[in-house]
């Protein structure tokens, strides 16, 4: 595997790890990367244990900014970045 097939599986994993929370905490499986989290039924009382799970697991606490205003694609970038 060349460093660039790397990353790009190193961040589908972290993508689909993302989503399965999303999954989880909102009790919707039809959400894929490019959906929004108020779009699928995301909230202000919700967006913080959303946060809460991410920073658990990756050691980055996503701004719950982030989590209103990007898909959930970009939020994985977003955290494969920090």
């Amino acid at each position: 595997m060349t460093m660039n097939e790397t990353t790009r599986a190193d961040q589908a994993v972290l993508q689909e790890r993302v989503l399965e929370q999303a999954r989880a905490i909102l009790k919707c499986e039809d959400i894929g990367p490019q959906n929004y989290f108020l779009e699928v039924g995301g909230d202000s009382l919700v967006a913080p244990i959303l946060a809460n799970k991410i920073e658990a697991e990756f050691g980055v606490r996503p701004q719950l900014e982030d989590i209103f205003t990007r898909s959930f694609g970009e939020l994985a970038e977003l955290l494969r970045a920090a």
